[in-house]
């Protein structure tokens, strides 16, 4: 007969849940997570903007990405629709505590860049939760980086440089009730460290899940609380493609490098780039401001209650959703 770890194995269902599979992980006694999107910032729209140009055949790959680099912002903060997404999310997580059935502790911890500590202070405010954690390892893939041209033999081009990242004290300053002890208590919190590749960023999400599944913090969480995690969509999807030990094809390949489904809205994600990602991207992405519940056991056990919940969005349409 089957153990009640095994009965517990992964499932992927999209915007769903089931109560069949609840009952059997409330044996297994996992630990809840939350994964959260942060709302939309600036340089999603930026990067929507110049893929439906180039999906449309007005540019080329390579102007579009030119025009994406000259345009983003290093460390965006949330556009005028990602403040409405945010105020919808805030109502939502009033419910989220009889939808998740959490009756017990809320540990909170966030990504450091701008858009996801603007979002977590907003979830963290509708759940009552008094601090949040913040963690250099949960910001996106690539990294708080800038651009500058240089002139080479065949013209000029694009280097990607480090850009100007928060400090520590800054984001105490910005969001009170912020936990920083994690981060470098002098300096940008990531160091200056640059720009950061896809397969460094791929070992990132492995440490993460690696932490997940850690004893000390399913005691410190336990089973009727739940580890709430706000960050961002490539990083995420990589987040959960290690908890599926699910190989990432072609980790050479960067969101910020290539045409892909990094900061796109979600129709053009489904309607023009579907060969334009790396699957993974794809398979587990979560849409701006919507949220996945997971439960993640200590000896690798896992499933997925909810994936990519976005229905308190709907009435904004897909452009933001």
């Amino acid at each position: 007969a089957p153990s009640l770890l095994s009965s517990c194995s992964a499932t992927l269902q999209s915007g769903s849940s089931s109560n069949s599979r609840l009952s059997r992980l409330s044996v297994c006694q996992k630990m809840k997570i939350l994964l959260v999107r942060h709302a939309q910032s600036g340089n999603n729209i930026v990067q929507a903007t110049v893929h439906k140009k180039f999906a449309a055949g007005v540019t080329t790959e390579a102007q579009a990405q030119e025009e994406w680099l000259s345009l983003r912002m290093d460390d965006p903060g949330l556009s005028q629709d990602g403040l409405a997404q945010l105020a919808k999310l805030r109502k939502h997580c009033g419910k989220l505590r009889k939808k998740a059935q959490i009756n017990g502790k809320i540990k909170m911890i966030c990504s450091p860049m701008t858009r996801a500590c603007q979002t977590a202070k907003a979830v963290s405010e509708a759940l009552g939760v008094p601090v949040v954690e913040v963690r250099g390892e949960l910001c996106e893939v690539g990294g708080i980086y800038t651009v500058e041209r240089k002139q080479h033999a065949g013209g000029s081009a694009f280097s990607k440089v480090p850009g100007r990242a928060m400090s520590a004290q800054e984001i105490q300053t910005k969001f009170a009730g912020f936990d920083t002890s994690k981060l470098p208590p002098q300096g940008p919190w990531d160091m200056a460290r640059g720009f950061e590749d896809t397969n460094a960023a791929v070992e990132r999400a492995r440490r993460v899940a690696a932490w997940l599944r850690m004893p000390e913090l399913h005691k410190e969480v336990g089973p009727n609380g739940v580890l709430i995690i706000v960050s961002h969509a490539d990083f995420l999807a990589l987040l959960m493609a290690a908890l599926y030990n699910v190989q990432v094809a072609d980790a050479s390949m960067n969101p910020d490098s290539e045409m892909s489904a990094h900061g796109v809205s979600e129709c053009t994600l489904q309607q023009e780039i579907s060969n334009n990602a790396a699957s993974v991207y794809q398979k587990f992405r979560i849409s701006l401001a919507a949220t996945t519940l997971l439960y993640v056991g200590e000896k690798g056990e896992f499933a997925v209650e909810w994936m990519n919940k976005r229905s308190h969005l709907q009435d904004k349409g897909c452009s933001i959703a």
